[in-house]
């Protein structure tokens, strides 16, 4: 099925980029919304938007099939108050204002994509699926609250609904998988505090082939948990990848060298030592395929093509 116009806010990034290489040969026009201009490539564009006011841009929106939002502040920096008051405000602004040009179109979308995090479920030993409605009560889980909030409350009745609670998303072109894997080969490839802290993750095609299934598919709607059915240890995950790059030595990190280090790397400790546990049972219940659904095969696969 060719589509004519997908537009993607926020499609600077790395999650932004593969779905753009994805896409752009089955797509008649990919429109991307951003801050920063950028030459047209073949049928690729960009739109110059602030991600809080109706502008020109909004006209992008009429007729597209599909309407992305990856915008958001990265999660990689000290989360002060000042970067917690733009990284809240860089997602809820963006949505909502969507949300409003959304309602301005003469055709809606057909389908609107708005990232999210699985990082607002509370950890444990159980994976969380999308029926757990119990959530944490830090930041990251707060903004992710307030962003759905703020998507779910825009009043577009044409348009189908989807969010994604996005984990580590494994790709050779970016994401935390290439510095994992330079980390490793330097020999620091070791487990992470007590590294029985849980890693949820996807395979970059398979969360390509995800987003193809939700377009494919017209009974797709609601709350989707990007994430591969089997979630893994930190311990053993940098046990795979000291394995797939042939490296014998892997310094372990204790905890409080990670939180040191990342007073002076401006990132959140957290990021590293917090437990991510889910499934994705919504996909797996709706028969969505796995290419990769066990991490040996995955970081095998990565490791071929990064190597």
């Amino acid at each position: 099925m060719k589509l004519k116009k997908i537009v993607i806010a926020g499609g600077s990034g790395f999650l932004g980029q593969i779905i753009i290489e994805k896409f752009k040969g089955k797509t008649e026009e990919i429109v991307v919304l951003s801050r920063n201009n950028k030459d047209k490539q073949n049928n690729v564009r960009t739109v110059i938007w602030d991600a809080k006011n109706i502008g020109d841009w909004t006209k992008e929106l009429n007729s597209a099939d599909v309407l992305i939002n990856l915008t958001g502040k990265s999660i990689n920096c000290r989360h002060n108050e000042a970067n917690k008051k733009e990284l809240l405000s860089s997602r809820i602004d963006a949505t909502e204002i969507l949300g409003k040009a959304i309602q301005g179109c003469e055709q809606a979308p057909k389908l609107w994509i708005n990232a999210s995090a699985a990082a607002l479920y509370i950890p444990g030993s159980k994976p969380n699926t999308e029926k757990d409605t119990h959530f944490g009560n830090g930041f990251m889980e707060e903004m992710c609250i307030r962003w759905e909030k703020s998507f779910l409350k825009s009043n577009c009745p044409q348009t189908r609904k989807i969010i994604m609670r996005i984990t580590l998303i494994l790709g050779k072109s970016g994401g935390v998988f290439p510095v994992l894997t330079d980390l490793t080969k330097k020999g620091l490839g070791g487990k992470a505090g007590s590294g029985k802290q849980m890693m949820s993750w996807m395979h970059a095609d398979d969360f390509l082939n995800a987003i193809n299934w939700f377009i494919e598919n017209e009974n797709a709607n609601g709350i989707y948990n990007m994430s591969s059915p089997q979630p893994i240890s930190n311990k053993d995950f940098m046990a795979l990848l000291r394995k797939n790059t042939n490296t014998l030595l892997g310094l372990p990190a204790p905890a409080f060298a990670i939180r040191l280090a990342s007073v002076f790397m401006q990132t959140e400790p957290g990021l590293v030592l917090n437990s991510v546990n889910v499934l994705p049972q919504k996909l797996l219940d709706n028969g969505f395929h796995f290419e990769f659904a066990k991490a040996e095969d995955a970081i095998a696969s990565l490791c071929k093509k990064v190597n």
